[in-house]
């Protein structure tokens, strides 16, 4: 295990695993340990969602760190949307090496984008919105919005290497949410931003896929250049 780098993957808010998959399955064939958590409630039903709370999704990404620690001696977490949320109370309690967040919110819900996409591809994303709408629960909003005012207060504590990538379409997050991120940790963290011009929330499903795929990579190359992953 010496040596060995891995990577906690969190996916977002009401997703699963498949938020951040394309990412996973490239780590692990580049020989990296990783560990995608699926949070308490999620990829399940209403009801069940409804049942969990930002309690429960935070022990469920500490359970996944747990067991990447096992099998991982530097730990690097990244995370989607919320699970960024959730990575940055990861950062302020264990070792961490190095941070990623991915379309995470600070600002959420940009309704100028949202309206942009549903005039540019109505039946596509008017689908995808109804659906959003009518498989989240109340309670569980109420949840997020309390883990992200939580979050806040905790950035300034912040110190580890600290990388954002955000997707400037962004359709859920407000886009000034990463700025707002890197200037709100401590600076020690040299928070460094990417940015991506084309793609919506769904960041590592879209048009920069590739390319947010590619810098994750590079930024770990960098990070860990010895790592027996990379050998």
């Amino acid at each position: 295990m010496s040596g060995t780098v891995g990577c906690l993957l969190i996916h977002g808010f009401a997703g699963d695993i498949n938020d951040i998959l394309p990412l996973a399955k490239v780590l692990r064939e580049a020989g990296y340990q990783v560990e995608c958590p699926t949070l308490e409630g999620h990829g399940t039903t209403r009801r069940q969602m409804a049942r969990s709370t930002r309690n429960d999704w935070l022990r469920s990404a500490e359970e996944g760190y747990k067991r990447l620690s096992m099998r991982a001696e530097t730990i690097v977490i990244i995370g989607f949307s919320m699970g960024g949320l959730l990575a940055f109370h990861l950062t302020t309690r264990y070792p961490v090496e190095l941070l990623i967040t991915i379309n995470t919110p600070y600002k959420y819900w940009d309704v100028k984008e949202a309206l942009h996409y549903l005039r540019e591809d109505f039946p596509t994303h008017s689908r995808r919105y109804i659906r959003s709408i009518g498989r989240i629960p109340v309670s569980s909003m109420l949840q997020f919005r309390r883990l992200l005012s939580e979050t806040k207060p905790l950035l300034r504590q912040v110190k580890t290497p600290y990388y954002l990538l955000q997707a400037m379409r962004d359709d859920t997050v407000h886009a000034v949410s990463a700025q707002l991120l890197a200037t709100s940790v401590d600076q020690s963290a040299s928070p460094q931003i990417t940015w991506y011009e084309h793609s919506n929330h769904m960041l590592l499903h879209g048009p920069d896929k590739e390319a947010a795929i590619h810098d994750v990579l590079a930024t770990l190359k960098e990070r860990f250049p010895d790592s027996p992953a990379l050998v």
